[in-house]
Order: structure tokens, then C-alpha cells, then sequence
């Protein structure tokens, strides 16, 4: 963080990384510093692309970034320090499949948790779901480039490409021409987490941060803030009658905070079966 003033401190500098952007992340980030107006933080962004292990290294080394968010993995929680509140209400792990339109009835054939792990998954080699899907024994077929991992599932290579619920139909609406489907019947979980991240010795921004998002939380502006991105993806799938595959995800932190059952949303329960 940067002090703007000279004299006494008037701004606060808080550096994203990526390009200028109004989104969930930057709105909550910005409504949690709110509650500290004597700080007067200001979010700039570092304007820059870089893949996110290069973030990752830039905060660590205090070299012009100073947050990210992104998913809960041990590995990153011993790089930088995490500020555990689960941003997206562990959304990133409900996953609704796209497959191809001849596919599309796959997960009613294989409705049982045993024969769901027989069929193939697709994914970039570098995300993290890679490695959870594989450490529940469903084969990945891993790919290195992210639009191509979509003429992956088209030309047969895997079965089903898992996305997040707040992101599978605008893919679809990119790819609706490669004669993919939104698979209708099943919802795929594992428990994940999204955090903001920081510098480990920035600890009064750090702070700062998770105690704005629990008093959002307390005062309920955390969830009006998130229904307004994110209540119509979650009434939509709500009023859908998905079975569930659970899985589990042994990458995360034994801190992260899966007893608070308000800061999570359980898509199952929701189903009206």
C-alpha cells in the first residue's frame, strides 16, 4: 500500500491485479475497507496480465500487487496470508457439466457415484479442480489452452467439462455453436473456498479486510452485495431438480471455516426433491 501524501496520509493505495474492472470482487473488496473511512482506501489495479502464479509471486515479494482473489488451496495459503471468508459462498464448487448434445442424457445412465467416477473429465493441466477431481479417482483429460479444452469435449476426448454454476451458461453461450448442451440432471460438489489473498506482513490491510466482510456479513450487505451478481444463478438452480455427486477436496486447509454455516451456500438442500 501506498501513502499518497507527503504530509499525512490521506490516501490509502490498495493494488489489484488485472485491468480496471467493476465486478463482484472489486465491489466487495471496496464495500469492506468502507467501514474504515479514516484509512481512505483507494483501489487502483496493476493494469497488467500475468497468469496467476506470477500474482501469486508478486504479492509474495511486495513488488507492486497488493491482493488477489482466488481459490483455497494449502499451497497458496503458505505463499501468501488469506483472509478466510469464502467470497462466493463456496459456489466455485458446485459444478454443472457441458456436454455434447448426443450426451446429453450421460449422468442418467450414470447416475451412481461409482459409475459417475468411470466417465472422463476435461480441464487445464494448471487449475486446481484438476487435481481434486483426480484425487476422488475420475480420470482428467488435461488441456493447455482454455478454448481448446471445448473442441476437446466436441471430438470425443472426455465425457464432461465441469464448470462453475455462476459461469457454465455464458460459456455455453460462447460455445453454442459447437453443439454442446447444458447437462440438465446432475450438480457435481466438492467443498472450495475463494478468498482474498495479501502480502503475509501486511497484516493491517489484512485486518481491515476481514473485519469490513464480517461486519458486511452481520449487517447483511455481504448478501445483498452477492444476490445482486449471484441470486439469479441461485434461484435458477434452486427451482431445478438436480441429483448431487459429492465429492472431496483434501487440498484445503484444516482452517478453513466450514463449521460457519452462514458463510456457505448448500445448493443441495435447495433442490426441491
Amino acid at each position: 500500500m501506498t501513502c499518497l501524501s507527503s504530509y499525512s496520509c490521506m490516501a490509502e493505495q490498495v493494488v489489484m491485479h488485472g485491468s480496471e474492472r467493476e465486478d463482484y470482487i472489486t465491489d466487495i473488496l471496496s464495500h469492506a475497507l468502507s467501514y474504515f473511512p479514516n484509512k481512505n482506501y483507494k483501489i487502483n489495479f496493476h493494469n497488467k496480465s500475468f497468469p496467476k502464479l506470477r500474482v501469486l509471486e508478486i504479492i509474495a515479494q511486495n513488488k507492486g500487487i497488493d491482493i488477489i482473489a482466488g481459490g483455497a488451496t494449502k499451497a497458496r495459503e503458505t505463499m501468501l496470508k488469506p483472509i478466510r471468508i469464502p467470497l462466493l459462498k463456496g459456489l466455485y464448487g458446485w459444478r454443472i457439466a457441458l456436454v455434447t448434445l448426443g450426451n446429453k442424457e450421460i449422468f442418467t445412465k450414470n447416475s451412481k457415484l461409482s459409475e459417475f467416477k468411470k466417465l472422463s473429465a476435461g480441464q487445464l493441466h494448471s487449475w486446481s479442480d484438476t487435481k481434486i477431481l483426480e484425487s476422488n479417482d475420475i480420470y482428467v483429460e488435461k488441456g493447455s489452452d482454455y478454448d481448446g479444452l471445448f473442441d476437446m469435449l466436441v471430438n470425443g476426448r472426455f465425457d464432461y467439462f465441469p464448470r462453475a454454476v455462476i459461469e457454465v451458461d455464458s460459456e455455453f453461450d460462447k460455445h453454442k455453436d459447437k453443439n454442446l448442451v447444458v447437462e440438465q440432471k446432475a450438480l457435481i460438489h466438492y467443498p472450495t473456498a475463494y478468498y482474498f489473498y495479501v502480502n503475509k506482513n501486511n497484516v493491517s490491510l489484512a485486518t481491515n479486510i476481514k473485519e469490513g466482510l464480517e461486519r458486511a456479513i452481520k449487517d447483511g450487505s455481504f448478501d445483498r452485495l452477492f444476490n445482486k451478481y449471484y441470486g439469479e444463478i441461485v434461484s435458477k438452480i434452486s427451482a431445478q431438480n438436480r441429483h448431487v455427486y459429492h465429492l472431496k477436496n483434501p487440498f484445503l486447509s484444516s482452517k478453513t471455516p466450514l463449521n460457519r454455516a452462514e458463510l456457505w451456500l448448500d445448493l443441495a438442500e435447495l433442490q426441491p426433491n
